[in-house]
């Protein structure tokens, strides 16, 4: 489970990176609040630990999308001695003002942010004001998981936290995965 959360976004970054060479990324607008998105040490090392002991970065990927600037980070335990096989993902978007100045990157990033509306209606769905009005947490594909988006300016961050409870390999609750993934959400969040 673990692996495929990393393996899928990973090609879809690469991907992005592949495209990015035959047409990169327009740089952002003056009017743009991040320029690039955040390195993955905008997620603090403590947070990491206190969610995934023992996890390690596995995947730290960073390049340009089209009118946007994106990068991956995913951390493991799977694997670890005597750790809990967890996984920690979390994703940025630097959405940029378009090539005609006709949408800015903050509206770029709302509107990505609209896609995420059907998940409300997912059971377990709920919105998280701390983290911005139209900032959302639902469950998982998989049991024991929890996925988390909101946004600053025109970033979006998604967080997907999940993996088992302990060395025997019974899954997270939902309402564990949820507040872990909420804590990373809510130390980046005060890193930007």
């Amino acid at each position: 489970m673990a692996a495929a959360v990393v393996v899928v976004p990973a090609i879809a970054v690469t991907a992005g990176l592949w495209w990015g060479e035959d047409g990169p990324a327009f740089g952002a607008g003056p009017d743009d609040a991040f320029s690039t998105a955040p390195e993955c040490a905008v997620v603090a090392a403590e947070t990491v630990e206190g969610v995934v002991p023992s996890g390690r970065l596995e995947t730290n990927e960073h390049g340009p999308l089209s009118d946007a600037d994106g990068a991956m980070c995913a951390w493991t335990s799977v694997g670890a001695d005597g750790a809990a096989p967890r996984f920690l993902r979390v994703d940025f978007e630097a959405r940029f003002t378009d090539k005609a100045g006709d949408v800015t990157g903050a509206s770029a990033a709302a509107r990505e942010m609209e896609r995420s509306t059907t998940i409300s209606d997912v059971e377990g769905a709920a919105p998280l004001p701390s983290l911005g009005e139209d900032a959302l947490v639902w469950p998982g594909a998989d049991e024991g998981t929890a996925e988390l988006v909101f946004r600053r300016d025109n970033l979006v961050v998604r967080v997907s936290y999940g993996g088992a409870a302990d060395t025997g390999g019974k899954p997270l609750s939902f309402g564990a995965a949820r507040d872990g993934a909420v804590d990373v959400a809510e130390q980046v969040a005060d890193s930007l």
